[in-house]
């Protein structure tokens, strides 16, 4: 019979009087981890290469529609020196008779209309310029407040001072744009130079007030305080009450009307010299600063 062996104890008197067999052993293992090392790599370019792929099929779906944005956009920067070409009005054709009797004309079709508020002129309030007033829609919740109405196509102004010099003026177009079951808000610069688009007026203007809170070198020297319904004008009460007069307001559940006579008036207009909407409240403010410092 043959002796038998322990393999084990083989394996330990190699390894301990042969050390190339350790270095065998290490080598076995650091290719086991390269090795392991490389599948992981592969599965991570392609995954990466997936996520190319989406990111590419997203800006292209972003692109097109934001040509499409553009287009059901009404179009409220139109020349006034551009003169239209006016129709010439179609005669109406006599319609035969039957036997001398002439037939009764036919009702037109009654077209609806929508609940569109129009402007003539552009109305001024202080610094601000409303130009439309927009469509109320009063099938969400998110397209008003207890104090403002968030009229779909609201176009307004604002004289603020601009976000790379605050000794300069600068006109600031705010737009309020339809989006589904909620609005989106904009801002935009006369030179389009500047523009954010976010999902609340506070958002939009409070990116406005950082961008001027750099220049200042103070991260909140100007507090934005919640004031983005009163730039964008919505809480003017002139913008308010002509809002209230349309019969679509009356179904703004949670919205409270503003009163002709109410103490909110002078309230609101003092409310119009604070630094974080009014050019003028803003210089007082920093006068006020330097003369403390």
């Amino acid at each position: 019979m043959r002796p038998v062996v322990d393999s084990r104890n083989v394996w330990i008197n190699n390894y301990v009087n042969n050390p190339n067999i350790r270095y065998d052993f290490k080598r076995r293992k650091l290719k086991r981890v390269i090795k392991d090392l490389i599948y992981e790599n592969a599965a991570i370019c392609d995954e990466i290469s997936q996520n190319q792929e989406k990111l590419l099929i997203l800006r292209e779906e972003c692109k097109f529609l934001t040509k499409k944005l553009k287009i059901f956009e009404p179009q409220l920067d139109v020349p006034t020196n551009v003169k239209t070409p006016q129709a010439k009005k179609a005669t109406p054709r006599k319609k035969p008779t039957t036997n001398g009797v002439t037939p009764k004309p036919r009702r037109p079709a009654v077209k609806h209309k929508k609940n569109i508020i129009e402007v003539q002129e552009p109305i001024t309030s202080g610094n601000v310029t409303i130009y439309s007033f927009g469509e109320i829609v009063y099938d969400t919740p998110f397209y008003y407040t207890d104090c403002a109405i968030y009229p779909a196509g609201y176009y307004a102004s604002r004289t603020y001072a601009h976000f790379r010099n605050i000794f300069a003026k600068c006109v600031y177009h705010c737009k309020v744009i339809k989006a589904g079951s909620s609005p989106r808000f904009e801002i935009m610069d006369h030179e389009k130079h500047f523009k954010v688009t976010g999902l609340s007026t506070d958002e939009c203007h409070s990116h406005l007030i950082s961008l001027i809170n750099k220049l200042l070198g103070a991260e909140d020297l100007i507090p934005a305080n919640r004031n983005g319904d009163r730039f964008f004008g919505l809480t003017l009460p002139p913008v308010r009450m002509k809002l209230q007069e349309s019969p679509a307001s009356k179904f703004c559940t949670g919205y409270i009307p503003l009163e002709l006579q109410s103490d909110n008036h002078e309230s609101e207009l003092k409310a119009e010299s604070d630094p974080a909407v009014s050019f003028e409240g803003l210089h007082n403010t920093l006068n006020r600063f330097r003369s403390r410092h």
